[in-house]
């Protein structure tokens, strides 16, 4: 019984033609496997908050798998059955590629902003840059405050009412509000510099802070599931209008003839119009988690996908009669299902065996005063000594903030610095503060005025701390305290006459600089907002509401942002170096 046909086919039910469709499709059955098995495992790993997985958008790479996975299956069937249902292969096919095309240039889109977004608030955010104070909000720019920063027990009360921290605001807020908002305060930020460098970092933040209304999760799936119906428009109406993909009669085989023309229309203006400006708009960035090469890879096998498709079926006939060009497209579902799911999910779970490692090896933090002031510790070689002097290095410390933006961290960079200057402008304001002191009566006249004129530079980030004695002929003691020592150890160590507790509150000058910290890092409205425990949030706001600013109100944040670069940024930045 011959084996082939005129065109060089398998006859259907020879030994050859069964023995290749049961290899076939026992391949097909193992890649199910692989992609359900693989994707779970995905799933269940991003929810763990040190893997990274998370910022790679969990609900886009869905779409991806869906997309990627329906590919195979079209791509294998096709392969090892020569007929099967025309209209079914086309449905399959129009929305597997429109939506996986459209899932990776979106996804592209999302991370051109989100980086960008980063990277210049990494560059804004540093201690040294002149401009970036200009960026945080006061208590007169974003109306917190609806009285004067000198009525403590005022500004207090408005802090809370105004923020997200109110009753009526933790509910959630109007999506399109809080863009417009943050707009308009980066706009504000942006006129305060007439001239200079920061002018053009400020109007690229005002323009991707623009671009986030485009990046939330509500804008992303109305644009894929907008790509999901087109593809289901033209396939019905090329089920209508061409009978040899009708639904009845059925037809079982079919060529690539016109109808798939839309489809390849499509297709054509991502790959030659929009896929290139996404890449060449990645080409520059850099992420920790890979994101970039990930985006670039399946960019780049959909080029193969669609070229060899084409050329295979269209070019070389008799050997497509063989073996069918539809096998690009399940090598095209398997290697973007590799890429964007198995390659990170493997990294991902590397990285969190480090951070359990570091977990049960970890102790405090925290670096007592007495030790910063003598050295200790500098010559100790374990990891959480050298993030320590990483942070207490200024040099060092620009670096690491560079490799946080990467891994989209800037935020917490920020709080960083900017806690240290508010560290440092507070020690600075504390001393024409008198109601804390215990040697009022010994203060020589002219001391609040040297104390005010000495105050000039304490926006200053990482400053070396003076303590003014009352003795003017004493030598004075300068310190430069890390962020692991916090505001309270610092004031006590510059002014040990001071009577300095933890229910000390902010000074009044320290009162803008307060709210804006609050404002910009601590409310989730801000695209800088850290991400913080319900727990944590739930008891600054009750300390909010009771009017406590004290100088310890910071701490438990600093301590939770510091642990958080610690267990993921830090164990990343060390493996880059």
């Amino acid at each position: 019984m011959p084996q082939l046909d005129e065109d060089g086919k398998l006859i259907k039910g020879t030994v050859a033609y069964n023995i290749r469709v049961g290899v076939l499709m026992s391949i097909y059955v193992l890649y199910v496997f692989y992609v359900v098995g693989t994707f779970i495992m995905f799933l269940v790993k991003a929810r763990d908050k040190h893997s990274g997985l998370a910022q790679r958008n969990v609900r886009m790479i869905s779409f991806l798998v869906v997309s990627c996975f329906l590919m195979g299956t079209v791509g294998m069937i096709s392969t090892a059955f020569w007929e099967w249902p025309a209209f079914l292969r086309l449905w399959l096919t129009n929305v597997s590629y429109i939506v996986m095309y459209s899932t990776v240039a979106v996804r592209g889109f999302k991370h051109i902003v989100v980086s960008n977004l980063h990277n210049i608030t990494n560059k804004l955010a540093s201690g040294n840059n002149p401009g970036f104070k200009n960026m945080m909000p006061t208590t007169n720019d974003m109306g917190f405050l609806k009285q004067s920063s000198r009525n403590r027990n005022g500004s207090q009360s408005s802090i809370f009412s105004n923020t997200d921290f109110d009753n009526n605001d933790m509910g959630g807020s109007d999506e399109k509000k809080i863009v417009r908002d943050l707009d308009k305060q980066v706009r504000q930020a942006s006129m305060r510099l007439e001239s200079g460098p920061e002018m053009k970092m400020y109007k690229q933040l005002q323009k991707y802070t623009r671009l986030q209304r485009y990046t939330t999760d509500r804008a992303i799936m109305l644009f894929v599931v907008g790509h999901l119906i087109l593809a289901l428009i033209i396939s019905l109406i090329v089920n209508i209008l061409n009978p040899q993909f009708s639904i009845s009669p059925m037809s079982m085989e079919c060529r690539m003839i016109w109808g798939f023309l839309p489809l390849v229309a499509v297709v054509a203006i991502y790959c030659v119009f929009i896929m290139p400006v996404v890449a060449v708009k990645c080409w520059k960035l850099k992420d920790a988690y890979g994101i970039r090469n990930d985006l670039f890879a399946c960019t780049l096998m959909g080029w193969f996908c669609l070229i060899m498709n084409t050329v295979w079926d269209n070019v070389l006939g008799r050997i497509a009669f063989i073996w069918s060009g539809w096998f690009f497209t399940w090598i095209t579902g398997v290697a973007i299902h590799t890429v964007a799911v198995t390659i990170p999910l493997l990294s991902a779970i590397r990285h969190s065996r480090n951070v359990i490692d570091r977990m049960h090896g970890a102790s405090t933090l925290g670096t007592s005063m007495a030790a910063v002031i003598a050295g200790a510790g500098g010559h100790d070689l374990s990891k959480r000594s050298e993030y320590n002097a990483i942070l207490a290095d200024p040099y060092e410390y620009r670096f690491f903030c560079d490799f946080a933006a990467s891994c989209f961290c800037s935020e917490m960079t920020a709080f960083i610095d900017e806690y240290q200057a508010l560290k440092s402008l507070t020690v600075i304001s504390l001393g024409s503060e008198d109601i804390w002191r215990e040697d009022v009566d010994q203060l020589e006249p002219n001391y609040m005025s040297r104390m005010a004129t000495n105050g000039a530079d304490a926006g200053i980030g990482y400053l070396a701390l003076a303590n003014r004695n009352a003795n003017p002929n004493s030598k004075s003691l300068r310190l430069q305290t890390p962020p692991t020592v916090s505001i309270l150890e610092t004031a006590k160590a510059v002014y040990p006459q001071y009577n300095l507790n933890e229910q000390t509150p902010f000074p009044v000058a320290a009162m803008d600089k307060l709210v804006a910290i609050f404002s910009v890092f601590v409310n989730s409205s801000s695209y800088t907002a850290v991400s913080l425990p319900s727990g944590m949030v739930l008891r600054i706001r009750e300390k909010l509401g009771k009017s406590e600013l004290s100088l310890t109100i910071l701490d438990e944040i600093k301590e939770e942002v510091l642990n958080m670069l610690y267990f993921d940024v830090f164990t990343r930045y060390s493996k880059s170096k």
